[in-house]
């Protein structure tokens, strides 16, 4: 990837970590898609980046992650007016209170966190294969170290809590990066998953209470990094915390549950298995 201005897609980027990565990729030049789930909502963001960027090429879309057939109408609106995609992030994420079912009838947290990155992945790849090696960015968490891939009850019906859903989603986070990384050669796309940090955001006030974070700048850090560097020294499908490609939890180096999720998120996502290519 060069040095060239990107066209870049921020999921959750109305607020917190991935806000302040549209403002920086703005701020560098790039072309920023900003990404939340009402037009209003966007439509502020936009407004307050060109007051901090008066120079910065911001665009803005909004779907609704909890709803596929919202995430398809929004891939399509991004395809068609960016039929060249370089990074998408997947940033957009929830800590959920209550046990609650998507549109689609998915456990909420695996819905936003998982399933539909994973379909929004799947829409976007020519776009992000027009402008290989496109990169996919999936911000996870150092909770995945905690998760457990219920192959037989991704729902958790039989014992669901907000943090074992979020730890699974953000282990499938992960897990999800390294899968697309056996799948992709590295010219056409290339795959990473981020642990931000301990971030002062309205999902660690949710998920956590009073913990004290580090700032939005931090957690922006390594990912404008991974969006913006001519090259990236770790491998596809690497895990970064702290800035640095570090080996993830030992759950995710399981082969067979990796390839067993991949099927299981297709099913979900009601996409057709595509081809498995050789790096």
């Amino acid at each position: 990837m060069s040095e060239a201005r990107r066209t870049v897609l921020v999921t959750g980027s109305t607020d917190g970590i991935g806000r302040q990565v549209a403002l920086e990729l703005a701020r560098a030049g790039h072309t920023v898609i900003v990404h939340g789930r009402t037009r209003p909502r966007v439509d502020a963001t936009l407004a307050w980046l060109r007051e901090q960027a008066p120079a910065g090429d911001v665009h803005g879309v909004s779907f609704d992650l909890a709803s596929l057939a919202s995430v398809r109408k929004g891939a399509a609106e991004v395809v068609k007016a960016w039929p060249t995609l370089h990074v998408l992030v997947n940033n957009a994420g929830i800590f959920a209170g209550e046990q609650a079912r998507s549109a689609d009838g998915i456990e909420l947290t695996l819905a936003v966190n998982h399933v539909a990155p994973f379909l929004l992945v799947h829409l976007l790849t020519p776009a992000l294969e027009r402008g290989a090696p496109g990169r996919v960015i999936n911000v996870s968490s150092i909770a995945h170290t905690r998760g457990v891939i219920h192959l037989d009850d991704l729902d958790l019906d039989r014992g669901w809590t907000g943090y074992a859903a979020y730890a699974q989603s953000k282990l499938a986070t992960t897990m999800h990066a390294m899968s697309l990384a056996e799948r992709h050669a590295p010219q056409v796309l290339c795959a990473y998953s981020v642990h931000p940090g301990v971030i002062a955001t309205k999902l660690l006030r949710q998920g956590f209470g009073p913990v004290r974070g580090g700032s939005v700048e931090q957690g922006a850090r390594t990912i404008v990094t991974l969006a913006t560097a001519p090259t990236v020294d770790a491998p596809s499908g690497s895990y970064f915390a702290d800035g640095v490609a570090t080996p993830p939890a030992s759950a995710a180096l399981d082969d067979g549950v990796r390839r067993a999720l991949w099927d299981a998120t297709e099913r979900l996502a009601g996409v057709v298995a595509g081809p498995r290519a050789a790096g």
